[in-house]
């Protein structure tokens, strides 16, 4: 395959045989289309459409005739051409019958091509960073498949990865004395992702700001929001993972390839949900006793409940704020016969409790105090919601005012 550079010519042949005897002939007309990366009909024209029109020596904008049946024509190929494979589609009329003839050719040294500006095509999402609390940096968020303010266009090239994390664990313990192993317990590993991409600007100096841009919004201690625009779109929390390599094809454009890890594997919704649960209600003992007695019968406390459902397909970890006053809060999973429960804890009235199921923690913060740590009682069981709807119900000794909300987001692996 012939290779040319951007800016200079390139000479493009055909020669056309007469398939019953295989001798090279003249056809009756000659036409050459030039496309880029398929042939014509399936891409636009670069060049063309070109004819022969009876030049015998070469001319400019025109197919010339070298000897019977061979054909050629010189193409100044522009400076700023894309760089990558061209077409040569030569289409040949003999004796009433259209034939077409292609051939590839590569061309080194050009733009890379872009997406036009505002494109929303298939790989779009963004990259999000938000620094934590005390961290010396300033927000940054990058939007792919359009062109930012300063005239950068951000291309979403390639996501290795996002298809399925490794797992970690022995995964087997083999057997003494005996064939085979004991299947031990296995969980999902962080996620590693290699990313490319290319900023594409309009001078080599909003290049250069593309590359500040870019450090800038991976994090090495923190994490970013990487969102991938699928059809239902999903969100993960990234950091670097070794370094950012950067080429530049053109004094305007860099690609990078970034080397990300995502300690925690899910892939989660964008959109948050969040479902509030009543207060338990108090209902009667429901029994008349037949004497007197110099005690009370006190009321029974049932929880109250709410369906809450995990639309992914592996299992989520919510946060749940109980807002009291209530004693002895307790949260169930009812679909699962899983309960956390805080005996003995009193959230009083403007007193919230924040129970965290991805690191089964809860904080209880009161008016004008810090939030401090509050454990669990040893026998609880911090819970998950699977895939689908689970009841969640909220217990203890409650006054009317008291509630919960659940937040969560869809995951996925």
């Amino acid at each position: 395959m012939t290779t040319v550079a951007a800016g200079n010519p390139v000479t493009l042949y055909l020669d056309f045989f007469n398939e019953e005897n295989g001798v090279l002939t003249d056809p009756d007309a000659v036409q050459l289309d030039i496309t880029y990366g398929q042939q014509v009909g399936l891409a636009p024209d670069i060049a063309g459409p070109i004819l022969y029109q009876g030049a015998a020596t070469a001319t400019p904008g025109q197919v010339w005739r070298i000897a019977e049946g061979q054909y050629a024509f010189i193409w100044p190929v522009p400076y700023d051409a894309s760089q990558g494979v061209y077409v040569a589609n030569w289409s040949v009329v003999f004796d009433g019958d259209t034939f077409l003839a292609v051939e590839n050719f590569t061309v080194q040294g050009g733009y890379t091509p872009q997406v036009p500006a505002g494109d929303v095509g298939y790989w779009t999402g963004s990259l999000a960073y938000t620094p934590s609390a005390g961290t010396p940096a300033q927000p940054v968020t990058i939007d792919f498949g359009a062109v930012d303010g300063n005239g950068i266009c951000w291309l979403w090239q390639k996501l290795e990865g996002w298809d399925g994390p490794d797992v970690q664990g022995a995964g087997v313990l083999a057997k003494s004395g005996d064939h085979g192993g004991w299947p031990s317990p296995q969980y999902y590993a962080a996620r590693t992702l290699t990313w490319t991409i290319t900023a594409s600007a309009p001078t080599q100096a909003l290049r250069d700001l593309a590359r500040a841009i870019l450090q800038a919004a991976v994090p090495v201690s923190d994490l970013a929001v990487l969102t991938y625009n699928e059809p239902v779109p999903k969100q993960i929390q990234v950091r670097r993972s070794g370094k950012v390599t950067e080429s530049c094809p053109t004094l305007a454009d860099v690609t990078f390839t970034v080397g990300l890890v995502a300690p925690d594997p899910r892939k989660y919704s964008v959109q948050q949900q969040t479902l509030p649960v009543t207060a338990p209600s108090v209902t009667p003992v429901g029994i008349t006793v037949p004497f007197t007695v110099p005690f009370t019968l006190p009321a029974q406390q049932v929880g109250g409940s709410a369906v809450a459902t995990n639309g992914g397909s592996f299992e989520t970890r919510p946060v749940i704020t109980i807002t009291g006053p209530v004693t002895s809060p307790s949260l169930t999973n009812v679909t699962t016969g899983q309960t956390v429960s805080w005996t003995g804890l009193v959230v009083p009235v403007g007193g919230i409790l924040v129970a965290d199921f991805s690191v089964q923690q809860a904080q209880l913060s009161l008016t004008g105090t810090n939030p401090s740590y509050r454990p669990a009682d040893p026998f609880s069981s911090w819970w998950t919601l699977p895939p689908g709807p689970s009841t969640i119900q909220l217990g203890g000794n409650a006054d009317p005012g008291a509630s919960a909300q659940i937040a969560w987001q869809d995951a996925w692996i």
